[in-house]
């Protein structure tokens, strides 16, 4: 028996793309840029220090002194010790003058004189840790300082910018199309 078979085939449509893609051109160039900086303006002034050693008491001390003014303490003293000496020398002449007192007067003054001191003070100075005087004084110092502000000049370049375009291309790869027969069938074969 043969029998009728319809047949359908189809094709589908193919669309094809060519496509070239956009390209796109920078320059960009740097700007120039200029910076001053001036100097900034500074003045400066200092009183000097003052250093004052007197180490005077202590070459004193020492018995290195200048000369005159060892002389002038010694001297300074003989009108004191001058006067002490008289009036002892007075005493001791109105001890002698008393012929009613039984002790010897000559004895004794001879006795007291032997180990007795000189009354004039050799004595140099004390030494001691403060016998040197310093006085400092520190300087000053006076800063003026005026700034000075930085100058930026900057000078921008335009950026140089090509753009090509890009192309796309469509066309019919493959066109669609339906194919329908109609054939006869047998089962058997």
């Amino acid at each position: 028996m043969n029998d009728l078979r319809l047949s359908i085939r189809q094709t589908f449509a193919a669309i094809g793309l060519n496509s070239q893609p956009a390209q796109q051109m920078m320059d960009a160039s740097h700007g120039e840029q200029e910076i001053v900086q001036p100097q900034a303006k500074m003045n400066f002034a200092t009183t000097p220090s003052h250093l004052e050693i007197d180490s005077s008491e202590a070459w004193q001390a020492l018995g290195r002194g200048p000369h005159m003014e060892w002389n002038q303490r010694l001297f300074g003293q003989m009108k004191s010790v001058f006067l002490q000496q008289l009036a002892q020398t007075v005493d001791e002449g109105k001890r002698m003058a008393q012929i009613t007192n039984p002790n010897n007067a000559f004895a004794e003054i001879a006795k007291g004189s032997i180990g007795k001191q000189s009354p004039v003070n050799y004595v140099l100075g004390t030494p001691n840790v403060d016998n040197v005087k310093v006085t400092y004084t520190p300087g000053a110092v006076n800063t003026a300082i005026e700034p000075s502000p930085v100058e930026i000049q900057y000078t921008p370049i335009k950026t140089d910018i090509q753009v090509e375009q890009g192309k796309l291309e469509m066309y019919l790869r493959q066109k669609n199309s339906i194919s329908i027969d109609v054939t006869t069938y047998d089962w058997y074969k």
